[in-house]
């Protein structure tokens, strides 16, 4: 098969400045075809062209919506539902859009494809998890607006919004920062991101080019380092990341391995200056220690759209903390959100139906 020489990121950087891809203009994009993120090594059988391939969608979708994605492959039978406990509507399912019920999932006989509606797939079913089928996620869908929104967050801690421009704007008050607010430039500070996935990379990108920030970066899978990053390394990095940044930002996927991996360790080894950003899962983060370190002032600050649990009790002791802002995982809504994912559910039917790899593929056992 011809490899084209367009690549999956550029793809989703043509969502993110454009918001649309027409189905009519997709082009072949780079093969993911390897042992990790491809088709080959799960021995789907080449399929005939002219049989009808049954998708149940259990995500709503508009009228143009559909014929964006029937229009993007061949024979395309999509079926909408709204009753996800009903088997009989799954039978005859090849694609689903959404996970469905687990132990429907163990039942699917011709089921080759789930496409999941999040990033985050770490509550998948184990029926899916043994189930032969191809998983894609909705990776770099959502990084645009994220990295928005984690840089609107270390923003509102860096220029003082959170300590005092906010309250005092709530009391009808004039008030400078006082000597134990600083109002900090990003220029020529560094981040620490941990996870270089959509979010991770697009939100280095931008403090890079955008703030003038000098970036480092681990990630658990082996991939060429980017311009706008000064060191990628892999996760056994992390702890001689810690003390050398003056942000450290979470942007890694919830799984076994990095479950709590922000604890009282790492947070005694950050600088009493540096801040902290969450905007992928509040799992990632023992949350005791942030309260205890927050409260004894360990750390400059620390701003989180996600929690544990979601939504946030009244009684947490988060709210309490000083130097906090916590928005409520919220980071990945905007109204192109759905016009990117669309763009790219659209961009693997047309894959799918003609035999080439699909993105986003997810290593099940993994977790991402």
């Amino acid at each position: 098969m011809a490899i084209d020489k367009s690549s999956r990121r550029n793809f989703i950087a043509t969502l993110a400045t454009t918001g649309v891809v027409a189905t009519t203009q997709l082009t072949p994009l780079a093969s993911l075809a390897n042992s990790a993120e491809g088709l080959g090594d799960l021995s789907i059988k080449p399929r005939n062209p002219a049989d009808p391939i049954r998708i149940v969608s259990m995500m709503r979708l508009s009228p143009g919506e559909i014929e964006q994605i029937k229009g993007a492959g061949k024979n395309i039978e999509l079926i909408v539902i709204t009753d996800v406990k009903d088997p009989k509507l799954f039978s005859d399912a090849e694609v689903i859009f959404g996970y469905g019920d687990g132990s429907m999932i163990s039942q699917l006989k011709k089921l080759k494809w789930v496409q999941a509606l999040g990033a985050g797939v770490e509550n998948m079913p184990r029926e899916l998890i043994e189930h032969p089928c191809v998983l894609t996620n909705m990776q770099r869908v959502y990084a645009p607006v994220i990295a928005e929104s984690a840089i609107g967050l270390l923003l509102s801690l860096t220029r003082g919004l959170v300590q005092v421009s906010i309250p005092a704007f709530r009391e009808r008050k004039w008030v400078q920062a006082s000597n134990d607010t600083t109002l900090e430039d990003l220029h020529g500070k560094t981040i620490g991101i941990v996870g270089m996935g959509g979010i991770g990379a697009e939100t280095a990108r931008r403090l890079h080019y955008g703030f003038g920030m000098r970036v480092l970066c681990t990630d658990a899978k082996p991939m060429p380092k980017p311009d706008f990053v000064e060191q990628l390394h892999e996760p056994s990095w992390f702890m001689e990341m810690v003390p050398q940044v003056d942000v450290l930002m979470s942007a890694a996927p919830l799984t076994k391995e990095t479950k709590a991996m922000f604890n009282e360790e790492v947070f005694r080894k950050m600088k009493p200056s540096a801040y902290f950003i969450n905007v992928t899962r509040g799992g990632l983060v023992d949350q005791e220690a942030l309260v205890s370190t927050l409260k004894n002032k360990r750390i400059r600050g620390a701003g989180l759209d996600v929690t544990t649990p979601e939504p946030l009790p009244a009684d947490s002791p988060l709210w309490a903390c000083p130097n906090l802002v916590i928005t409520p995982h919220n980071s990945g809504q905007a109204p192109i959100r759905q016009t990117r994912l669309i763009a790219l559910i659209a961009e693997n039917v047309r894959r799918y139906s003609n035999g080439l790899p699909l993105m986003n593929v997810v290593d099940k056992v993994k977790g991402y």
